[in-house]
């Protein structure tokens, strides 16, 4: 909801899926007037990119329930392999990323790899700007320069990471974010590429 709730401040139309859509449609009117809550397969058939925000638990379903609707277009996944046991660590799928199971489960679709390392606390204190650089992974030109375009209206920067067989290491980056937060009792933290020239 964190980068919902910012694109739609950026002005950007948004559409959030969920699989009960009664939930949708309640996080959408907490968003304002523009926002529309809809099934993830309906969500997906009406929104011209799709941002894919799911727990590890669910990625695997919420993907295969996006296939019709996903054809042809963006896809935009952010989601990230947590496991939380004794320790809360990434746990790479055999595909070897969710950005690439993603790709392999969507053949038709254009996936890109983006977000991972943007800190929600951060996203949703709309009262500051956010900071950090947004690595982007993809094959597809388009699927790439929409994650840039989203990049940008949230007020952030984008960085290309290379292509998708990149993805693991933006999934990675993001279990290892969550220990340097937690070391320094911090919810905010995000990396920026240092040097880089905007």
């Amino acid at each position: 909801m964190a980068l919902a709730r910012r694109l739609s401040r950026a002005e950007v139309q948004v559409i959030i899926g969920s699989r009960d859509p009664a939930k949708a449609k309640s996080a959408a009117a907490s968003l304002g007037a523009a926002a529309r809550g809809l099934s993830n397969a309906d969500a997906a058939a009406a929104g011209r990119v799709i941002v894919l925000s799911v727990p590890y638990a669910a990625h695997r379903v919420t993907v295969e329930s996006l296939a019709a609707g996903a054809a042809g277009k963006v896809v935009i996944d952010t989601a990230v392999p947590l496991v939380t046991g004794e320790v809360q660590h990434v746990d790479l799928p055999p595909a070897g990323s969710l950005a690439l199971e993603t790709a392999a489960l969507l053949p038709d679709a254009k996936v890109a790899a983006a977000f991972h390392t943007v800190s929600s606390a951060m996203l949703n204190d709309l009262e500051r700007p956010p900071h950090g650089d947004v690595l982007i992974c993809a094959d597809d030109t388009n699927a790439k320069e929409a994650a840039e375009g989203l990049v940008r209206a949230v007020g952030m920067r984008p960085v290309d990471a290379g292509g998708l067989s990149h993805s693991h290491a933006l999934e990675h980056l993001a279990g290892l974010l969550l220990v340097v937060n937690r070391r320094y009792r911090r919810r905010d933290l995000g990396i920026t590429i240092a040097g880089l020239e905007d």
